[in-house]
C-alpha cells in the first residue's frame, strides 16, 4: 500500500511538471511554437543592459509572466545569445515563487536552460514544489522536460494527502505492466 501511495505521487509529479512548464505539451512543437509567440513581460524596480543585450539584469521586485507562468523574484537575469535571436538561460535569484494555474514551486535560485530543457530549482534550506495540499521538497529539483523526467535531490520529503470520495469510486484502470 505504501510502495502505491509513492506510485501515485510521483505520477502527481509528473502531472505537474508537464503542465508547469510552458515548453511541455501534447504535442512539443506545436506546444513550442504557441509559446514561442507568447510575449514575455518583465517588470521590476529596475533594469541593467549589458554586453550589448548578451546580458539583461532586472532587480527588486521582479514579476515576469510569459502565458498562465508567472514568476516573480529578487533578482532576474536574461542570457541572450550572442546573435541576441535567442535567449540560452534565465536564472532567477532570491526569494523565487513559480505558479502555473494552481501549482506553485518556490526556492531560492531557478535556472532554465532553454537548449537543454532543463530547469534547475535550489533553496536553502529547501526548495518546495506543491498543488493543493499535495507538497514534494529537496535542496534540489530538477525538471528534464524533454525526457518527461523530474528529479528531487538532498533530503527528499513528500506528502500527498488522499483523493476525494468521487475520486476514489472512479474505476481504475488496469496496467498492462
Amino acid at each position: 500500500m505504501k510502495n502505491k501511495s509513492i506510485e501515485t505521487g510521483l505520477i502527481f509529479l509528473v502531472t505537474w511538471v508537464l503542465m508547469a512548464i510552458p515548453n511541455v505539451a501534447q504535442s512539443q512543437s506545436s506546444q513550442k511554437s504557441k509559446q514561442d509567440k507568447e510575449p514575455l513581460e518583465i517588470t521590476s524596480d529596475r533594469m541593467r543592459y549589458e554586453d550589448g543585450g548578451v546580458k539583461i539584469i532586472f532587480s527588486g521586485n521582479v514579476v515576469s509572466y510569459k502565458g498562465d507562468l508567472k514568476i516573480t523574484s529578487d533578482i532576474l537575469e536574461v542570457y541572450n545569445s550572442a546573435d541576441k535571436k535567442e535567449t540560452d538561460e534565465i536564472v532567477a535569484i532570491g526569494n523565487v515563487f513559480i505558479t502555473w494555474g494552481g501549482k506553485r514551486a518556490m526556492g531560492d535560485r531557478a535556472i532554465y536552460l532553454d537548449k537543454l530543457q532543463k530547469i534547475i530549482l535550489t533553496g536553502t534550506p529547501k526548495a518546495t514544489a506543491w498543488e493543493d495540499g499535495n507538497m514534494i521538497e529537496g535542496r534540489e529539483m530538477i525538471f528534464l522536460l524533454d525526457k518527461d523526467r523530474f528529479v528531487v535531490n538532498e533530503r527528499v520529503h513528500m506528502k500527498i494527502y488522499p483523493k476525494d470520495e468521487e475520486t476514489k469510486k472512479t474505476p481504475k484502470k488496469k496496467s498492462l505492466s
